[in-house]
């Protein structure tokens, strides 16, 4: 195990530990993710050509529906993740059921910090972010220490403080990757218009769907995992704490 100094939060042991976890659970991971969004992306196929089928209202509900049941997708990718940290791989049985068991908890943090973000926004940005940045952590913590959804909030800024330039910039690079492949992704689609000019708005709305379907599914995933990595390097920064100590709570 490498020592703690080596251990500190940086930003490139964080990106680069995240996409080694990533790497090692990528059918596990990407089986849930694109089973979560199934709903909303199969009827939205359903739809391909249809008038109107942007507005649809069956769409939007699923997919709120299905951004509640992903928080129980986030606490059992927290518990594969910090799996994998210590070194044993978790079958995909196991940390979905270990998900099940810690979903509650994950919404409850989720809901609350969700509508006071929504309240920091609205007031200014600038809050917002700072908000955003302090409980990026909030769902590992809450699905880890279980100290209940306003302790998960504050115990994820306290393990932030002194670090959160460094937790900001991961932020803003993970969201800089998730524009960079929209754009990637609407500039294919303008190739495909330009290139295919008697294909039908079915086709398009197919392709969108589908694409929409899979981006949905890796950020997600990316997400969850980058949290609850950036997780166990801030406990060891804050802590002191080895893999085996924040594990020990799954045993």
């Amino acid at each position: 195990m490498a020592s703690m100094a080596e251990q500190e939060f940086r930003l490139g042991t964080v990106i680069s530990q995240s996409f080694a976890v990533l790497a090692k659970n990528i059918v596990p991971f990407g089986v849930l993710y694109l089973a979560l969004y199934a709903p909303s992306s199969i009827y939205a196929l359903t739809l391909a050509g249809k008038p109107g089928a942007d507005e649809d209202a069956g769409v939007r509900i699923l997919i709120i529906a299905e951004n509640f049941i992903g928080l129980v997708a986030a606490a059992a990718v927290t518990y594969a993740t910090v799996q994998e940290l210590r070194g044993r791989h978790a079958s995909f049985g196991e940390f979905f059921g270990r998900g099940l068991a810690q979903g509650g908890a994950a919404i409850r943090v989720a809901f609350l910090s969700g509508i006071l973000l929504f309240l920091a926004f609205i007031a200014l940005i600038v809050p917002g972010l700072i908000f955003y940045t302090m409980w990026w952590v909030a769902i590992p913590v809450a699905v880890i220490e279980r100290p209940g959804a306003i302790a998960s909030l504050q115990r994820s800024a306290e393990l932030s403080r002194g670090r959160r330039w460094r937790v900001f910039g991961l932020i803003v690079c993970f969201f800089v990757a998730l524009l960079a492949t929209l754009l990637l992704f609407v500039m294919t689609m303008f190739v495909v218009l330009f290139f295919s000019p008697g294909a039908d708005q079915a086709l398009l709305d197919q392709t969108s769907a589908l694409a929409t379907w899979l981006l949905s599914a890796l950020f997600m995933a990316v997400q969850a995992v980058l949290t609850a990595v950036s997780y166990y390097y801030l406990r060891v920064a804050k802590d002191g704490v080895g893999i085996e100590d924040i594990a020990a709570v799954f045993d």
